[in-house]
């Protein structure tokens, strides 16, 4: 009985740390109802006891797959992601087990007094577990750590982390082997099985870094070809630019010059000719100072980051020459998204263009066509990203694929599903959620995109459209909402 007290607790606590260690690493944000998951995991651990009662060898196996059918099963991630992720998260509570057991052994000297046996090694075990799941908890709150993997990486760091946890995994078997000869076939088995799961991880990682090879080198060809096209044309844009500049810094100088001989000849003589190029001439001064207004770029809301603020400064170059309402809401300190919210400015910088790009195409669909950026916080100081567009609402077909296949939401226009796939890609990287929402409290917007970093790794569908919420509420993982509109209530957030 004392031997499967000890088994529980310490598998239990194998269990919990892993399910920890495996959000820290993929950045999952954990619940209060979480902790509903203990006594699971006491039952899993009693059922593992139990089948490996006879063969305790199997032990670290048995953790390893009820873990990862665990995590699996409440987590919806892909079996690739869960067992990888999985695997190096059982590695570290491993690890940690052993660096708990070391110390709680020296600990426990001092309990020499206590006679009974049986409750001695017990309150080791206890000091053991308490150890462990601090240190654990300690270890994912030193800053380094909280940025998380990334099982997708080209980098080496993934592949060594996982490989080292398969180390860990399979030198913990032979902690429960009395005598390894006695084993011997256990232990080639499982030397057998650890080359095959590492040789066919490496085959994989090979073929899919030899794809990856092969399409940036396509990748390449394309591109120089493009390139030494934007050379020829932009041998001829440069020469049209200095040209260009030197008249425009000369009439800079000289038109209020002008303006004022104008002022001067209106005013002497009266002459009606006079007066109307005074007036003329006022205008071409005001549209003057409003273009160099613009292109100084002081009427453009910024963050003060540059890569986060040319996809802002694009969307109004777009919307001077294609002649739509844009604006820009910044309200929050985004420089410290990427100082203390560990965010990328690359990643942001490639979700705000992809999305800016698809905003401002939807708009210009319908008439009088407005684009809105708004980066701000939310309640809890979490990063937030809102983009706001007039233009159609999303296919059912778009919405039912969205983030899990290349879905366009420009059928017939050149769109690939390229860029709102890498935005599900990028979310997915910080478990940041997802919202769409078809009744925005904006005016003149029919729907805007949030984007929270949160780690909730959530999906939100708002739709007014039940043939919506047909198609995505048997979709796993996604959450839709029926607006019932007021019978006032127009689409675009005004009243009849």
């Amino acid at each position: 009985m004392s031997d499967f007290i000890i088994c529980l607790i310490k598998y239990t606590t194998l269990f919990a740390c892993t399910l920890y260690a495996y959000t820290q690493l993929l950045r999952i944000k954990l619940k209060v109802w979480d902790l509903l998951d203990i006594p699971l995991f006491a039952a899993l651990s009693a059922v593992l006891y139990f089948v490996t009662a006879y063969v305790k060898i199997f032990v670290p196996l048995g953790l390893l797959m009820f873990s990862t059918a665990f995590l699996f099963l409440r987590f919806r991630k892909s079996v690739y992601e869960t067992v990888t992720v999985g695997t190096i998260s059982l590695g570290i509570s491993i690890v940690l087990y052993v660096l708990s057991f070391i110390v709680s052994a020296i600990i426990t000297v001092v309990f020499n007094f206590i006679s009974t046996e049986t409750i001695r090694i017990e309150l080791s075990q206890l000091i053991d577990t308490v150890i462990e799941v601090t240190v654990i908890f300690i270890l994912f709150k030193i800053k380094r750590f909280q940025s998380g993997i990334n099982p997708k990486s080209k980098d080496a760091t993934f592949d060594i982390l996982l490989l080292i946890s398969v180390v860990c995994i399979f030198t913990m078997t032979l902690l429960y082997a009395e005598e390894v000869k006695q084993y011997m076939v256990k232990v080639v088995l499982l030397v057998i099985t650890l080359c095959g799961f590492l040789l066919i991880l490496w085959w994989r990682k090979h073929i899919t870094y030899t794809y990856r090879e092969a399409v940036d080198l396509q990748n390449v060809n394309r591109m120089e070809d493009t390139i030494e096209e934007y050379e020829l044309n932009s041998a001829e844009k440069d020469m049209k630019d200095v040209v260009y500049a030197k008249l425009i810094h000369y009439l800079n100088k000289a038109l209020p010059t002008v303006a004022l001989l104008i002022e001067r000849s209106a005013a002497q003589t009266g002459c009606p000719d006079a007066c109307a190029a005074r007036d003329m001439m006022r205008s071409i001064l005001r549209e003057t100072n409003n273009t160099n207004e613009k292109c100084s770029l002081k009427n453009i809301p910024q963050t003060g980051v540059k890569l986060i603020d040319a996809p802002i400064i694009r969307l109004f170059t777009a919307a001077e020459r294609k002649n739509f309402n844009a604006s820009a809401d910044i309200s929050a300190d985004v420089e410290s998204w990427f100082t203390e919210s560990n965010l990328l400015t690359d990643d942001i910088h490639i979700l705000l263009s992809y999305l800016i790009d698809n905003a401002v195409i939807s708009a210009l669909g319908l008439p009088n066509a407005k684009v809105l950026v708004e980066l701000g916080a939310t309640e809890n100081k979490e990063p937030l990203i809102r983009i706001y567009d007039s233009g159609e609402q999303f296919d059912e077909d778009v919405l039912e694929k969205l983030g899990v296949e290349q879905v366009t939401t420009r059928m017939g226009v050149g769109g690939s599903g390229i860029g709102l796939f890498t935005v599900f890609e990028i979310l997915g990287k910080y478990g940041a959620s997802f919202t769409l929402d078809e009744a925005p409290q904006r005016c003149g917007f029919t729907k805007f995109i949030e984007i929270v970093f949160d780690g909730r790794n959530g999906v939100l569908l708002r739709t007014y459209r039940e043939s919506v919420v047909k198609v995505c509420s048997v979709r796993k993982g996604v959450t839709v909402e029926l607006i019932v509109p007021e019978e006032e209530t127009l689409r675009d957030g005004t009243n009849g």
